[in-house]
């Protein structure tokens, strides 16, 4: 005796796959031993075959700088000074720069600041064809201060949606990645307190493993939500009738 595959019963499967799909495809990341366990393929790189030392090299141009086929263009949303983006050396301002003994690091526009003519900086990278995991060693730089204290919450987009991250004041950084179900080309850097730059220390790209995108936990509820009555209509209609094959 077999139950007919009726058309509620199919209807039924289709919305728990299409429930199913429509779950989150970004699941963002600040806790790096969670994000590596959670990718494959992963490469990583600084910032030292810039800059070393004491140094500085600014790359304030529509070209930005490329490295390992990562691109990435500092925009200030000011016309008359349009890009802000430089690498510097650990030491190079006092104890800012010196997070990480002996690396350097790339470092994007604010959201605004007035001495480098910034309204609505965005720090915009673009990522080698078929990524679908990015990572970021990050930390803040307070513009004019010479002690370290530079704290920001920074946020990644990525793919329509938004990762934040709270960089850490004096020492340490902050760790800020996402993998994706699908392929990521390009991705913004922002800060949201005026006179701190998101600076970035390391970064790592690959591609997301087969368990990386955990649906949203609302999902379920949202499942549960609208298919409950079609499950008791279909419940109801064969018990009132069943096809015997």
């Amino acid at each position: 005796m077999r139950r007919s595959f009726t058309a509620g019963a199919f209807l039924l499967v289709s919305v728990c796959a299409m429930s199913s799909t429509a779950s989150a495809t970004t699941v963002f990341y600040t806790d790096q031993s969670l994000f590596d366990a959670a990718t494959t393929s992963l490469t990583s790189f600084g910032f030292n075959s810039l800059v070393t030392g004491s140094g500085s090299v600014t790359y304030d141009t529509a070209a930005g700088v490329t490295l390992d086929g990562v691109n990435f263009v500092g925009t200030t949303g000011t016309a008359g000074n349009p890009y802000y983006l430089a690498a510097a050396g650990p030491n190079f301002f006092f104890n800012d720069y010196n997070r990480i003994p002996g690396a350097s690091s790339l470092q994007g526009p604010g959201t605004s600041n007035s001495f480098y003519a910034v309204t609505n900086g965005v720090t915009t990278i673009t990522l080698p064809s078929g990524t679908t995991a990015f990572g970021l060693v990050l930390y803040d730089v307070l513009i004019g201060d010479t002690t370290g204290a530079g704290t920001d919450t920074v946020n990644l987009t990525a793919g329509g949606s938004t990762g934040s991250v709270v960089t850490p004041p004096f020492t340490g950084t902050a760790f800020l990645g996402f993998t994706s179900t699908t392929p990521i080309t390009t991705v913004t850097l922002t800060g949201t307190a005026p006179n701190e730059f998101p600076t970035i220390s390391s970064v790592s790209l690959g591609s997301a493993g087969p368990m990386s995108a955990v649906p949203e936990p609302g999902s379920f509820g949202l499942l549960s939500a609208g298919v409950a009555p079609l499950v008791f209509y279909w419940i109801r209609r064969n018990r009132r009738g069943r096809t015997v094959v």
